[in-house]
């Protein structure tokens, strides 16, 4: 009988351990789970922060596009009212030749008022 009794006394000592083994395990398991909560934290925080960095980088993306059309509008008038200073340039050449020829017609009429 008490050869049963410290047979059952180390089986319940094995138990014991296997015990605290397991419960170490719990711990350890615990304990990851709490790291790796918190780099899910840390993780789901940078995220929020380069969304939001993104974001802004969209936002500063759609007032370059409109900076650049804007340009590209002021471009435009600017070319335009290039082409109308060649077209004033034309007339003032039209308007030189046209004012010589009312110089010499004014010269022939002041000779011919001359000879009467």
């Amino acid at each position: 009988m008490e050869e049963l009794l410290e047979q059952i006394i180390a089986r319940l000592d094995r138990m014991e351990e296997g015990q605290q083994q397991t419960n170490k395990r719990f711990d350890r398991i615990e304990s990851d789970l709490t790291d790796l909560k918190t780099t899910v934290s840390n993780i789901a925080g940078q995220q929020r922060e380069n969304t939001e960095f993104i974001k802004a980088l969209l936002h500063r993306t759609e007032e370059l596009n409109a900076q650049t059309h804007s340009i590209g509008h002021g471009l435009n008038v600017l070319t335009g009212k290039a082409s109308t200073k060649e077209d004033v340039a034309e007339l003032n050449a039209k308007f030189e030749v046209l004012n010589s020829r009312l110089f010499q017609q004014e010269a022939a009429i002041h000779q011919l008022k001359a000879v009467k």
